[in-house]
């Protein structure tokens, strides 16, 4: 009996020990689970954290980043890229690189890289962009066990830097050709006057005369140049005052007067009495010659010009400078102001004027805290607008922003 009355007791004993550490080992194992779950969340979380993290840095780089696998499949593009190539959001799954950007130029700097590793400063200028210029370069990344594991490329545009080394070099050609030309004219009748000393009085007077009249050409031209160099530079200085528009337009046109009588031209002022601006009056005037000098020279025999100025919404002086001339061709409004761009070459320089008159009037607008703009129709004639700021709309305080405002202004290029 008391054998198995101590049996029983130690099958107990066992079986209690045994349900504890049942117990226990199942607690421990759904913990274990529960952390593993844990970890994974927070793995996950920490990736999710990263991918955004990498994603936010490729967004804010200027240069257009593509990563595509081994096999040519794309994997990620950034903002940039998005906008060189007008891609979607996210690529498609199994996307090719020559699906996407359509370039067999870069699908061959793509397999020149998994040969040689990396590829370097190849220049692209895709078809359909009309002026866009590119950069490529190409690098085979590794995995962290040491194999290739995709490839990166990365896309610079080039395109603004061409476009101001063009505008450099056009501006050299054109500069070098508007000073070669009066150069060559007053070398000529220079040479020709001490080729022959015996020459007439009135001959002499006639060809010192054209010495003359082109080496005025030629200093204007490098007056013009200066002038333009300062206001993109920033290096104009700005004057402001606060000026009567129409006593100070009128002074200006008083100049002009002579010019307009000898095209039979009438010249109306049709602005208020109580318009005030406040301006720099030099720049204004230059502004001011510019325009209705131009008026005159290319509106019709016996025709008119229209100087207008009105007050618009904006605190600000429109003031509107019409001719009744041939008009301008759409497809040149958009060069107008360009530097020596010229609607008609010969006339232009039959004419006189050096080609930068109005790409002055645009920098001076634009430091004077304005716009200038024209409007044209074939047949019909043309008219300039340009903006100043009212003076009666100024404060003390806003007089200060509208210093800094054309300090800034003043810089700003083509």
């Amino acid at each position: 009996m008391e054998i198995t009355l101590t049996i029983l007791l130690t099958a107990a004993i066992v079986s209690l020990f045994w349900w504890i550490s049942n117990r226990s080992a199942k607690d421990k194992s759904a913990s274990i689970a529960e952390d593993l779950s844990t970890m994974r969340q927070q793995l996950q979380k920490t990736w999710t954290e990263m991918e955004h993290h990498r994603d936010a840095v490729f967004d804010a780089m200027a240069e257009g980043v593509l990563l595509c696998d081994l096999s040519g499949k794309i994997l990620f593009w950034n903002r940039a890229c998005r906008r060189l190539f007008n891609l979607p959001e996210n690529p498609l799954d199994g996307m090719t690189l020559l699906e996407a950007l359509r370039l067999h130029e870069v699908l061959e700097v793509f397999e020149r890289t998994l040969e040689k590793g990396r590829t370097m400063g190849v220049e692209l200028k895709p078809r359909g962009g009309a002026s866009l210029h590119l950069m490529l370069n190409a690098v085979v990344v590794d995995h962290s066990s040491g194999k290739p594991d995709s490839v990166l490329l990365i896309f610079h545009d080039l395109t603004q830097l061409r476009e101001l080394e063009n505008a450099r070099r056009d501006f050299v050609a054109n500069v070098s050709h508007e000073l070669r030309t009066p150069l060559s004219m007053i070398k000529g009748f220079v040479e020709t006057v001490m080729d022959h000393p015996e020459m007439d009085l009135e001959t002499r007077v006639n060809f010192l005369g054209k010495v003359q009249k082109h080496s005025d050409r030629l200093s204007l031209l490098i007056e013009d140049l200066l002038t333009i160099s300062k206001l993109e530079s920033g290096q104009a200085t700005v004057n402001l005052q606060d000026v009567h528009l129409r006593g100070e337009v009128a002074r200006v046109l008083s100049d002009l007067e002579r010019g307009a009588q000898a095209k039979q031209m009438r010249v109306n002022l049709d602005i208020a009495n109580d318009i005030r601006v406040k301006v720099d009056v030099d720049l204004l005037d230059q502004i001011i010659i510019n325009l209705v000098d131009n008026a005159i020279k290319y509106g019709r025999q016996g025709g008119r010009v229209e100087v207008k100025a009105n007050r618009n919404g904006n605190d600000q002086v429109c003031i509107g400078i019409a001719d009744d001339g041939p008009g301008i061709p759409p497809e040149s409004l958009d060069r107008i102001f360009e530097r020596f761009f010229r609607v008609d070459k010969a006339r232009s320089r039959s004419q006189g004027g050096t080609g930068l008159g109005l790409s002055i009037v645009k920098h001076i607008a634009q430091a004077l805290g304005g716009r200038v703009w024209v409007e044209s129709e074939l047949g019909h004639g043309t008219t300039f607008f340009f903006t100043l700021k009212r003076s009666d709309a100024l404060s003390s305080q806003t007089e200060l922003q509208l210093d800094k405002h054309l300090h800034a202004a003043s810089s700003a290029r083509e």
